[in-house]
């Protein structure tokens, strides 16, 4: 073959190349999610796994692009940026839902689970009308997964259930605020993006929260300790519009789906070993990791016996069957 000819030939091989590539490129599906998250939460780096999965998975025809931080929508918005078409993802910590409905706020009260296995339990059994009241909401449930226990960071050592007086104590949901005003402290509203300034500038005294998002929060900067309250083991969700989630071909939701289940796997194992991780940077940084004392234990307790009445007189028949069933599996294990 003459060289003009072979020459001719690479070339429109190559212009035919790159009209593949690009056409690949413009069809390339691209999924924002919004997070609440810091870029090096266990959280955040569970959904860039994920979204790897998924990229791989389709072949890059798929492509999920994290906004960590807030910087793509404030957390409180989240939700409804995505149910209302706003952005095609999103991940919240679920309590935060609970005025969407008082399933959504199950995780959250307090002192009802010991343990992750508890808090596996309790998933299994409210997955399930936790899918159907997203789909209500025009959402498509991708996975769940576990903070570490909640426990108490103060400012200083606590003795009694009487320093909890008047303390501002920082608050993110209905249970939060609730213990707050129980126990006579003075609720402060403070989103996971603005945690680090409000404990830098002094602006807490208290606050339930885990191990990951203290070290993520500097928390020494201004709360020298912590205690081993094991209050709850909360989850956030990561969710899809489900118009969106619905337009996509069969076989790329089940890529999608199949890729969020091992998220979910994923996020179990990475919450227990973050949360073994934070408690001792959390000493490294010279706070005082310790258990809670016996008697702040029956204090807190009651205050988690108390919410959770008021949690049922609120959530209706079928909400308070799915706790009551928990509770039957619980004590049958």
């Amino acid at each position: 073959m003459p060289p003009n000819v072979v020459r001719k030939f690479l070339a429109g091989l190559v212009h035919l190349l790159l009209l593949l590539v690009s056409g690949q490129a413009a069809c390339a599906t691209e999924i924002r999610l919004a997070s609440a998250y810091s870029a090096t939460n266990f959280h955040t780096r569970n959904l860039q796994l994920f979204a790897e999965d998924v990229a791989r998975a389709s072949n890059q025809a798929v492509q999920l692009k994290i906004f960590p931080n807030g910087s793509l929508h404030a957390p409180g918005e989240i939700f409804a940026a995505v149910r209302e078409g706003k952005v095609q993802a999103g991940e919240v910590i679920m309590s935060s839902l609970s005025k969407q409905h008082p399933l959504f706020g199950l995780d959250a009260l307090p002192f009802i689970v010991s343990g992750y296995g508890d808090a596996r339990r309790m998933w299994e059994v409210s997955r399930a009308e936790i899918e159907k009241i997203m789909v209500a909401q025009g959402l498509q449930l991708l996975y769940a997964a576990p903070w570490p226990p909640q426990n108490l960071y103060s400012v200083k050592a606590l003795g009694t259930q009487f320093d909890f007086k008047s303390a501002r104590m920082r608050v993110y949901n209905p249970a939060t605020r609730r213990i707050a005003e129980l126990s006579g402290a003075i609720p402060v509203t403070v989103e996971s993006n603005d945690l680090e300034r409000a404990i830098a500038s002094r602006s807490l005294d208290l606050m339930i929260t885990s191990g990951a998002t203290g070290v993520d929060a500097n928390a020494w900067t201004g709360l020298g300790h912590y205690y081993q309250a094991n209050a709850w083991i909360p989850k956030n969700v990561v969710f899809m519009n489900a118009a969106v989630f619905n337009q996509l071909d069969t076989q790329v939701r089940k890529m999608i789906l199949d890729a969020a289940h091992a998220a979910e796997g994923r996020g179990w194992t990475m919450s227990e070993q973050s949360n073994q991780i934070a408690e001792q940077q959390l000493a490294r940084n010279n706070v005082k990791v310790a258990p809670i004392d016996p008697y702040m234990r029956i204090y807190l307790d009651r205050l988690g016996e108390r919410l959770t009445r008021e949690w049922m007189r609120q959530a209706g028949k079928e909400s308070s069957q799915i706790l009551l069933q928990y509770i039957i599996e619980r004590s049958g294990r």
